[in-house]
């Protein structure tokens, strides 16, 4: 089963009171790893706007989050209201109840341009929606969402591909990619159209990543490479989740990313950057978060000492002495060079 899909049906029964642990945890603050405030997350992707931090993550109409300080977060409401979605969406996919999955957001060319995934319980049938803002400031007076509609979906993402968890990558020639898929046929890559933002091409070129391996991909460039994240295992299960952040790299976008050993992501070799511990038992769908000479992942992790809820994490990544990016304290901070925010 899709890993999205089975976190939807967890929160489904959570609403209806199946797991008691889960719904009222969420309505009250905690600390979890020197963060304070409230933590509950899932899908989480950071910016920041002036002396603001914002975490965007799946949820009703796609949940927000604000911080002053990357350490004290509160609720922000929503990009949108969960009743009245775009029409779109239930056109597209009829099953759709306004949780909007796995969002990404970047800043460029004066806009926040923020990508999620349109999809419903048990139904691959996904797509990829697309807004823009002129700010984050909810109390700005220009603040407001504006739906530029589908970029991509199942009927030209590839044959099989459940077209979700997007990820954009503006290269150093200023040309746009979109990064898409889960489990079910694995990770894609298509280019966009810089000035639109949609598919530069319909039906588009379809760059394959991997045939099977991994969901929630982002791709960073540093150090001479590209590097390519995503998660594997068991998600959405609590402190029974086995969920694990793994990457590759390549000296071209499009790949083919291999492991530390050489072996290629597209027969399902991968190198494991972030697995879990007792403490955290399962951690994963990871964003990137760069700021001055750090750059932070930023995910959720299964947390045992909050009964299995899923709890927002920002972490710096280093290098290591093999060159390649590591979650231990070295000597180096790995450089990113692909930064657009």
């Amino acid at each position: 089963m899709n890993m999205k899909i089975l976190f939807h049906i967890i929160c489904l029964l959570a609403c209806s009171g199946q797991f008691a642990f889960a719904q009222p945890q969420r309505n009250r603050d905690i600390e979890n790893n020197g963060l304070k405030g409230n933590l509950y997350v899932h899908d989480p992707v950071m910016i920041k706007q002036g002396d603001r931090y914002y975490i965007f993550s799946t949820g009703r109409g796609i949940s927000i989050k604000t911080s002053p300080d990357k350490i004290n977060w509160k609720t922000a409401g929503r990009v949108f209201d969960s009743i009245a979605l775009p029409a779109w969406h239930k056109m597209d996919i009829p099953k759709q109840d306004g949780s909007l999955w796995a969002p990404d957001i970047h800043y460029s060319n004066g806009k926040y341009h923020l990508y999620y995934s349109v999809s419903a319980w048990m139904d691959f049938n996904s797509s990829i929606g697309y807004a823009t803002n002129t700010t984050l400031d909810a109390g700005n007076t220009a603040y407001k969402w504006v739906d530029e509609g589908q970029v991509i979906s199942y009927k030209n993402g590839g044959e099989g591909v459940n077209v979700i968890d997007p990820n954009i990558f503006i290269d150093h020639d200023g040309k746009k990619y979109l990064v898409y898929g889960s489990y079910k046929s694995g990770l894609r890559l298509v280019e966009l159209n810089a000035k639109t933002g949609k598919l530069k091409d319909d039906p588009p070129e379809i760059i394959t990543l991997t045939r099977a391996l991994g969901e929630g991909a982002f791709i960073i460039r540093g150090h001479g490479y590209y590097y390519l994240f995503a998660s594997r295992g068991r998600c959405c299960a609590g402190i029974n989740s086995t969920y694990q952040v793994v990457m590759g790299r390549a000296k071209s976008l499009k790949g083919p990313y291999l492991n530390k050993e050489g072996q290629s992501w597209v027969d399902n070799n991968f190198t494991i950057f972030l697995a879990g511990d007792s403490t955290e038992p399962g951690r994963g769908h990871n964003g990137f978060f760069t700021e001055k000479d750090t750059t932070f992942i930023v995910y959720h992790a299964y947390t045992r000492s909050a009964n299995g809820a899923s709890l927002l994490n920002i972490r710096p990544v280093y290098l290591g002495e093999d060159g390649w990016p590591t979650m231990d304290t070295t000597k180096r901070l790995f450089k990113r060079e692909d930064r657009f925010e």
